[in-house]
């Protein structure tokens, strides 16, 4: 797949817009969906045009929302055939692009009322009050959703075989990151957390990341994240490949996806990057069920009852 690699900072304002978006999509999850343990229930999913909610309940008139960036529009459309939607226009402030999408959801007879605060991100202004003009390029929005999709196909491709629970790679909009996560089986409650937190990390675990970057850190990046966060250092514990690196200022792995690039085979080197990490953070963490969650799968290939 040929990827255009955009530092956060050279598209930083398209990439607020999304985000913010990508947020008001997820708050109706929050509000409408049955809560699952690490927000499982108000993630998003990628599509092969941008992302989904997936469909939410609402009784004969259950719903989905969508996010077409190639199209550059929001959907909402309904099981029983109600569809509305509206456009992203560079220059449409914050404000707007909320009346718009409340609107839409009304349209649908679909309304919902989410708290319209940013979480997790440097925006604080809520959506009906951010009134200033936002940028929206789309083809650097595109960028962005063809580096997710590579990212949830390498994520995928290491996830799969793995037993327990665990969450396939889909996108976390608090985080604004296409991730999967590894469970440990051990409860592992983070003391004096915040209501985020208190549910996000609550057992052992391990995430296996794609993001974007930030203002502070640019570089679109790979990372394996665990927890109960490390109290050691893990610089020299030999993760693979050579140009992937321990943070001590974050904790974890990562791996540039300019590097990953690099080699001959990125993703041959995408996947040693995962196995390596995941070799060194559950024996450096002590988990205790590995032989259960790595035991292979055994599915006779020529089986007529798979043809």
């Amino acid at each position: 797949m040929e990827l255009n690699i955009r530092k956060y900072t050279e598209w930083q304002d398209t990439a607020e817009t999304l985000h913010l978006l990508l947020q008001m999509m997820g708050k109706v999850k929050l509000s409408r969906m049955e809560a699952q343990p690490e927000w499982n229930h108000v993630l998003l999913q990628i599509t092969p045009r941008g992302f989904t909610t997936g469909l939410i309940p609402n009784g004969e008139d259950a719903f989905a929302i969508d996010l077409n960036l190639y199209e550059s529009e929001i959907s909402v459309s309904t099981v029983s055939g109600r569809e509305s939607a509206f456009p992203l226009i560079s220059g449409t402030p914050v404000s707007r692009y909320f009346g718009d999408f409340t609107n839409s959801l009304s349209d649908v007879m679909c309304g919902t009322e989410i708290y319209p605060g940013p979480q997790e991100m440097s925006v604080t202004t809520p959506f009906d009050e951010d009134h200033e003009p936002r940028k929206y390029d789309r083809d650097a929005a595109i960028d962005f959703f063809r580096m997710n999709v590579f990212a949830y196909e390498e994520i995928y491709k290491f996830i799969a075989p793995f037993r327990g629970k665990r969450i396939l790679p889909s996108f976390f909009w608090g985080t604004f990151d296409m991730t999967g996560v590894l469970f440990g089986g051990e409860e592992a409650p983070w003391p004096g957390a915040g209501i985020i937190e208190a549910v996000a990390f609550d057992e052992n675990m391990m995430e296996f990341g794609f993001w974007p970057g930030d203002p502070n850190v640019a570089e679109p990046s790979f990372y394996i994240l665990t927890y109960p966060f490390p109290t050691k250092d893990y610089t020299d514990a030999g993760i693979r490949p050579d140009k992937a690196v321990y943070s001590t200022a974050k904790s974890e792995f990562f791996f540039t996806l300019r590097d990953v690039l690099s080699y001959a085979d990125p993703s041959a080197a995408l996947q040693e990057f995962w196995k390596s990490g995941y070799e060194i953070f559950s024996k450096g963490q002590g988990w205790n069920a590995c032989d259960w969650i790595e035991k292979p799968l055994i599915i006779e290939k020529g089986s007529p009852k798979l043809k």
